[in-house]
């Protein structure tokens, strides 16, 4: 049987803004970027000349790259399904306009708490949770589908039902339909 990749989850960087609890990958601003552009450009190249998966542009936080619309534009062109996934507090209307340019399908927005308080002491950063907040309302107002990613610990576990309840409405999908053929 052969392995074809339907989900790619990139690593673009290991800077990030934030310094979560959770974090596996101990991201700081410290931490440098992955490949070069045109070395990502080639690895697109080859994934699309073999397989045709979804490629989720991560970090860290992928928006601290300042080539991270260059590649996702590209990967759009060669026919990829592109999409992001964000912290939320570096999304401004800029942002949604070159996530819209770049023809990025869907953005998954991280939410590890219902509250300002939980989120940012699971975030390790004050005003992350505004960030994220007003990261869905742009998101709602471009138009760009966005799901929420949270994770789980001791720290945040009783609110669950809260999270789920603030992600409905904020308007996160939950892959409906529409969205689920556009990635398929």
């Amino acid at each position: 049987m052969e392995f074809e990749p339907k989900w790619i989850a990139w690593e673009l960087t290991g800077r990030c803004n934030l310094n979560c609890v959770h974090c596996r990958a101990s991201a700081s601003m410290a931490e440098e970027d992955g490949l070069p552009t045109e070395e990502a450009k080639r690895l697109l190249d080859n994934i699309a000349e073999n397989y045709n998966p979804v490629i989720v542009l991560s970090g860290g936080e992928p928006l601290l790259r300042k080539d991270l619309f260059e590649i996702a534009k590209y990967g759009t062109e060669k026919g990829l399904r592109m999409c992001i996934a964000t912290n939320g507090t570096r999304v401004k209307e800029e942002t949604c306009k070159k996530i819209k340019e770049a023809g990025i399908k869907i953005v998954a927005l991280s939410l590890d708490g219902s509250t300002e308080e939980t989120h940012d002491n699971f975030r390790q950063q004050k005003g992350a949770f505004k960030g994220t907040i007003n990261a869905a309302k742009l998101f709602r107002k471009y138009e760009i589908p966005f799901i929420i990613n949270s994770s789980f610990t001791k720290r945040n576990q009783e609110d669950i039902p809260n999270i789920y309840k603030l992600a409905k409405k904020l308007g996160a999908t939950a892959r409906s339909e529409e969205h689920t053929s556009e990635l398929q």
